[in-house]
Parts: C-alpha cells; structure tokens; sequence
C-alpha cells in the first residue's frame, strides 16, 4: 500500500511517500505558511519522480486536516482531495495533533499537544504515550490552563505552541517538550493514514473539510461590521 501523505497545517509544511508502512521519502515544502499552494504540487511531483513512482500508483492519500492554519489547511485539503480523486485513490483525515504526538519521542505518561489557536489561547488535546491514541476530545483553552493535570499520570507538553507561548506557559509539575521550528510532519501523518487506512476508516473526497473548530478572526471581524 503506497501512501501519498500531505502536511500544510502550519508555517513549514511536508510531503512524504510510504510503502507497506515503510517511509520510502520525504520532502519539506520550500514555501511557508500561506504560500504553502505555490509549491505543493511541484514538491509533491518531485518526491514521486524522485522514487520514480507514478501517480496512479499511489493507494492512499493521507492529510492532516487540522487544527491548524486556515489557509495551509485549505490547501492541503484541496489537493489532498483532488489528488484522490484524479487517480483513483482512497482519501484518509489524520489528526494534526496526533501527528506531533507520534512525532515526539516520549514514551509514558499522557502527552498533551498544543498549538495556536489565536487569543492566547491553544488547540489542546491529551493523547497516550504508549499508543499515541487519544485520551480526550479537541478543546480550546486558554495558555494559563495548559499545565493543569488530569489524574495522576505524568504529563508532557508538546506541539507548536511550546515554542510559541513558552514565557506564557505556567510553571506546574509537567514538563515542556519544544518541537523543532521546522517538524517533517507528513512521515508521521503516513503513519496514522497507513493505519487509518487499513481499519477502513476511509474519508468521503466530496465532503471533507479541515477540522477548524471555529472561524478565524478576519470571519469573525467581517460579520461584526
């Protein structure tokens, strides 16, 4: 199974190629943040070309769909989609923040993800260490929140907005895991799409949309005048 996977939920982006589970290449995305459409398709075409696969011969396309940027979820989406859809392939929706779940390299506990969410406030949700499944649903909380514990089990913090929030993040018993500024995240969203994929959890081309758990600001801004 050759899975195509797409990750332009934030300011660096990537593209990744996996086989039976196998990651076979990956490539970070040249342009950043809202450009992330300038160089998606050529990025992508390159990757293949480079493992001389074509594409028709991928299975599955597996993108993350958030939370995350609104454009670069936009983009990625669209392509992700279109991209299924033109050659025949199942379409699978990978949990953003799972992804940097399974891209961190802690290994007991629970691992709350966090990233921007506007406001001084974090996407956030908590995830097993030892399957990186999920623990809770998606919330939005504000930064101050982010150290509080449920239960007893150690925590660690992870994702984008350590880096971003870090003189803003309280000083409690968890522990601050920074991600690199630039994370290859499509090897991990392959990953949990190979998974997805072989459960049967296969997404509708036509109907999927990004998770954006609420409007963005300028949304929000323009209904107000």
């Amino acid at each position: 199974m050759k899975i195509l996977a797409v990750d332009t939920s934030g300011m660096s982006g990537s593209v990744a190629l996996s086989d039976n589970n196998t990651l076979i290449a990956a490539r970070p995305l040249t342009a950043e943040g809202r450009r992330h459409a300038q160089t998606l398709v050529s990025e992508a075409a390159r990757l293949l070309t480079e493992v001389d696969t074509k594409p028709a011969g991928i299975d599955v396309v597996a993108v993350s769909i958030g939370p995350g940027s609104f454009t670069g979820l936009r983009v990625g989406c669209v392509f992700a989609k279109t991209f299924a859809w033109a050659n025949d392939a199942s379409l699978v929706a990978v949990d953003t923040l799972q992804a940097f779940a399974v891209n961190s390299s802690i290994s007991n506990g629970v691992i709350r993800v966090i990233s921007d969410a506007q406001r001084r406030e974090v996407f956030c949700r908590d995830y097993s260490a030892a399957d990186r499944s999920p623990l809770t649903d998606l919330t939005i909380i504000p930064v101050a929140d982010v150290g509080q514990t449920v239960g007893s089990d150690v925590m660690t913090v992870t994702g984008p907005g350590v880096r971003q929030f870090s003189e803003l993040l309280p000083e409690t018993l968890c522990s601050y895991v920074q991600s690199p500024e630039a994370v290859l995240l499509a090897p991990d969203v392959a990953s949990l799409g190979a998974e997805l994929a072989e459960s049967g959890a296969v997404a509708d081309i036509a109907a999927l949309e990004p998770v954006y758990v609420r409007r963005s600001y300028a949304e929000e801004k323009r209904d107000q005048t």
